[in-house]
């Protein structure tokens, strides 16, 4: 998965912007790029924001995307520029323990 890593002070600030991005500019509060704890690997005790194409480039309303919002260059300024994404394994985001589902492990 390709994003940022922060803090989660730094998490918490962005996906707060990201709210009062959408009121601001009129509409309900919809979309967010969500935030994880990173669990293991060499971000451990960080937060993980989502920030692949896929996610940047995502439709929303009215063929919005999240580029196309006029606060996206401050937040993304935020969490140090698009240069600053790195790739992580999904697997660094999962609690290891948590208890696994035994339905999964048959």
């Amino acid at each position: 998965m390709i994003g940022f890593v922060t803090t989660p002070q730094t998490a918490e600030i962005l996906l707060e912007s990201i709210k009062q991005a959408q009121i601001a500019n009129g509409r309900p509060h919809y979309w967010t790029t969500g935030a994880e704890p990173i669990f293991t690997g060499e971000h451990a005790g960080k937060m993980f924001v989502p920030a692949g194409e896929e996610v940047l480039s995502a439709p929303l309303r009215n063929g919005l995307t999240p580029r196309d919002f006029p606060e996206f260059d401050q937040l993304i300024t935020l969490l140090g520029g698009l240069e600053d994404r790195v790739e992580i394994d999904i697997e660094d985001l999962i609690d290891p323990d948590f208890p696994a589902d035994p339905q999964l492990e048959e």
